[in-house]
């Protein structure tokens, strides 16, 4: 258990590539979808009014991303971690799945460096 513990930062990195790919991924599909351009305006009306369902994972993501916001605002502070801002950077350019990830392996790697 305690190997798990010790490289858990492996689990965060694998977090990172598969949320940011699969992002990526679809966003993409959605540009080829609408020739090319990607529809802004249709992105929030389907994530905010096609059903109750898509309302429901809407709220659980910006609460989500809200709090792990913070966390890295306060947290990478705390740590003194350099340049924190650039996780907060590619959280909107590329995904909070991506973002959020990466600063949770940055973070571990940073307290090995303090133990």
């Amino acid at each position: 258990m305690k190997t798990i513990a010790n490289n858990k930062h492996y689990f965060y990195f694998l977090l990172m590539v598969f949320g940011g790919g699969f992002t990526f991924y679809y966003a993409i599909l959605g540009i080829m979808e609408h020739n090319g351009h990607f529809d802004s305006q249709e992105f929030i009306i389907s994530t905010w009014t096609d059903n109750l369902y898509a309302k429901s994972i809407t709220f659980d993501f910006w609460t989500g991303v809200i709090a792990g916001t913070f966390f890295i605002l306060i947290e990478g502070i705390r740590l003194q971690m350099k340049k924190i801002w650039i996780y907060l950077f590619l959280t909107i350019c590329i995904a909070f799945a991506f973002g959020f990830p990466l600063f949770l392996f940055m973070r571990e790697l940073t307290l090995k460096k303090l133990k």
